[in-house]
């Protein structure tokens, strides 16, 4: 309609053009005005004019008949493409509110249960409202959201209470004061879950959100680059060790644990939000004998209970910040307690990564330093957008970030490097990447190396206990729109 209007203003006659005193029989404008406007003729149509503060460079009202015209050729441009229009009403499209610029994307990760074209179930509607929980950090609350795909998954060594069903829940964050709600707060996490009856079981080979995919195939890729993931020997050396700081609802342990071989990784996971861990427990299907009985907030407590096996559990999650969490475990750990990988994926409620994480003279990088392995990854997880700024910052502060990373933790041979989210699954995740000692040799760009090393972990990691491989392309995501870092000049 707006295009409609500009096109009969804009063709209209001028009063000083010789032949448009043909149309002065018609009406002329009244002077004083500036907006367009519907002017009623003695014919019973009608013209739009515009009225101008100069009469003599004044726009006169097409005839009815023009006007006419023109509106019937704006009226049939919808009609004169019928069976296309209709063609395409029978595709399928998967509804997102992630970037998508390009249209419809080639499907990826068939065998994936939770790749990008079942993610419209739970994008851009709010779902139903599960249950929340408050604490001095505000609100966590989650809602579900039906699954299309039915596996009838049942965690392994107990019979399901009844039959069984399968939904998307989606974790939400939500400051303290605002009311509790489906659609409330910022979207943290979605993860599939089994119910039957009263229990809740997630689905541990069904990772839902790009983000966490390319934080998982960055960190596998860089420890495989790095000769510290021998596929052969996972069972045979002792077990990879990783630190998920943040836990949301837990995909990122749930996975690990599962895609691993039987006793070959221990994760400790912390979360400093005791709400978080509440609902990722009891409803989103978070096994609840992975959280252990320490008392939230007492660091000295998990140290030591994690450096005294957990009670044989290779997954664990302590409600008690990481600073605090790493601090405390340096102090204590023995020369062997080392992480091969860590996840920092932790946000305040304005979406920053606390700076508490990333100051280089703070409680938490050097004591993560004095953790980490001889060849260990470190992934960080940032909000930012296309503009390289976000909620996590702008460049000045994302590369006071990563400097204090790379400064505290990599050895000076260490190599840094920067990957986005696939751009059909993120609304804005910028993952860095932190190889602690780099590659042995050097003979092709590390871009190229990841790749290839990438291509190496799908294509040789060992089966799940389903007899899958990994499910989802890690090659792509460790080279989409990539980035070698370095630190910028003084």
């Amino acid at each position: 309609l707006a295009l409609g209007t500009a096109a009969v203003l804009a063709f209209s006659p001028r009063a000083d053009k010789p032949w448009a005193q043909a149309f002065a029989a018609v009406g002329s404008p009244a002077s004083g005005a500036v907006a367009p406007h519907v002017v009623p003729q003695a014919t019973g149509a009608v013209a739009i004019t515009a009225r101008s503060a100069a009469p003599a460079r004044g726009r006169l009202p097409l005839p009815a008949a023009s006007t006419a015209a023109i509106v019937a050729v704006l009226a049939a441009l919808p009609a004169a493409r019928p069976k296309k229009w209709w063609r395409n009403r029978n595709v399928t499209r998967v509804c997102r509110h992630f970037f998508n610029f390009g249209g419809p994307q080639e499907e990826v990760d068939p065998e994936d249960p939770g790749r990008p074209a079942v993610c419209g179930e739970y994008q851009n509607n709010t779902g139903d409202f599960v249950c929340a929980e408050e604490s001095e950090f505000g609100w966590a609350a989650v809602a579900r959201h039906n699954a299309s795909e039915q596996d009838g998954f049942w965690p392994a060594g107990c019979d399901p209470p009844g039959e069984v069903r399968q939904e998307w829940r989606e974790l939400r964050l939500a400051k303290a004061g605002e009311r509790p709600g489906a659609g409330v707060g910022t979207g943290q996490s979605v993860v599939k879950v089994s119910l039957a009856g009263d229990e809740v079981a997630q689905v541990p080979y069904c990772m839902a959100l790009g983000y966490t995919k390319s934080l998982c195939a960055v960190a596998m890729t860089g420890a495989h680059l790095q000769d510290a993931l021998p596929f052969d020997q996972l069972s045979d050396t002792r077990p990879q060790r990783a630190l998920v700081v943040g836990l949301g609802a837990g995909s990122i342990p749930v996975w690990l644990k599962h895609t691993f071989p039987e006793g070959s990784i221990v994760v400790d996971a912390v979360e400093i939000d005791p709400a978080v861990v509440a609902v990722a427990t009891n409803a989103m299907g978070f096994p609840r004998e992975s959280m252990r009985p320490t008392p939230p907030g007492d660091a000295a407590a998990a140290a030591e209970d994690a450096l005294s096996g957990a009670g044989g559990n290779s997954m664990r999650v302590y409600t008690v910040g990481g600073e605090t969490f790493v601090e405390a475990l340096a102090s204590k750990a023995p020369a062997e307690y080392l992480y091969d990988i860590v996840f920092v994926d932790a946000f305040d409620d304005a979406g920053r990564v606390p700076p508490v994480l990333v100051d280089p003279a703070g409680p938490f990088l050097p004591s993560l330093s004095k953790l980490l392995a001889p060849r260990a990854t470190l992934v960080l997880n940032l909000l930012v957008g296309m503009t390289g700024s976000g909620s996590s910052g702008g460049p000045r502060e994302i590369e006071a970030m990563v400097s204090a990373i790379q400064g505290t933790c990599c050895e000076p041979e260490g190599e840094v490097f920067t990957v986005r989210t696939p751009m059909n699954e993120s609304s804005g995740n910028q993952i860095y990447g932190f190889l602690k000692k780099g590659r042995q040799e050097r003979t092709e760009p590390l871009k190229e190396a990841l790749r290839q090393s990438a291509e190496a972990v799908n294509a040789g990691f060992p089966p799940d206990s389903f007899g899958k491989s990994v499910r989802f392309d890690f090659a792509r995501r460790v080279n989409f729109s990539y980035q070698d870092w370095s630190p910028s000049e003084p």
